[in-house]
């Protein structure tokens, strides 16, 4: 089914939360890699990766390398690339996907709720919503990999919301997530420099 869909063709009868429950159910027990889970992705390959490394942001123990992860498809959809690549040693790297299915299943009634609330609307051209999104995530997982306690958990929930947005092809629903992140970005900006700040003032008094 999922061959015979173009690239930005939204399916009006699949949603989101039930492609996330289909790759979970398909995943073996114990460690997976992403060369698992993208060849498990179909044509929305893009939009389902950063639905799942988003997901993976917000899970403390594999939020530091699921940042680093999630830079490389954002550049690429800056880029205007058509399907995500990663280099070997990222691809290569394992993670406990039991783990990601209990946040799933957790998470799972807010996803619906979300997709309740969503549907095409405000299309924005394919080729624009990718280099749009792909630049405000690849913004957000650099905030998120800042070394504070529960950094990465807001730009993690926004990548999770912009994720939705570009699957669903809810305009209207990116441009809520995009002012989310523009918050968390704000947020970070004014943490980044209070820090500095102190920084200064120890070592001035030092």
């Amino acid at each position: 089914m999922a061959g015979s869909i173009t690239p930005g063709t939204l399916l009006p009868h699949t949603h989101t939360s039930q492609l996330l429950e289909e790759l979970v159910a398909k995943a073996p027990e114990g460690p997976v890699d992403l060369d698992w889970l993208l060849s498990h992705l179909d044509k929305r390959s893009f939009g389902l990766l950063l639905l799942l490394l988003g997901l993976l942001v917000v899970i403390p123990g594999v939020a530091t390398i699921a940042t680093l992860m999630i830079a490389f498809p954002s550049v690429e959809m800056m880029l205007g690339h058509r399907r995500p690549t990663f280099p070997h040693f990222l691809s290569k790297r394992e993670f406990d996907f039991k783990r990601f299915k209990r946040f799933t299943e957790r998470a799972q009634p807010a996803l619906r709720v979300i997709e309740s609330l969503s549907r095409p609307r405000w299309t924005l051209p394919h080729a624009a919503a990718d280099r749009l999104v792909g630049a405000v995530v690849f913004l957000l997982a650099l905030s998120a990999i800042w070394p504070l306690p529960l950094v990465n958990v807001i730009p993690g929930v926004a990548i999770v919301l912009i994720a939705i947005a570009y699957l669903q092809e809810d305009g209207l629903l990116l441009a809520v997530a995009a002012a989310a992140a523009l918050l968390s970005l704000a947020g970070f900006g004014w943490t980044v420099w209070a820090s500095a700040a102190a920084v200064l003032r120890w070592i001035g008094q030092g």
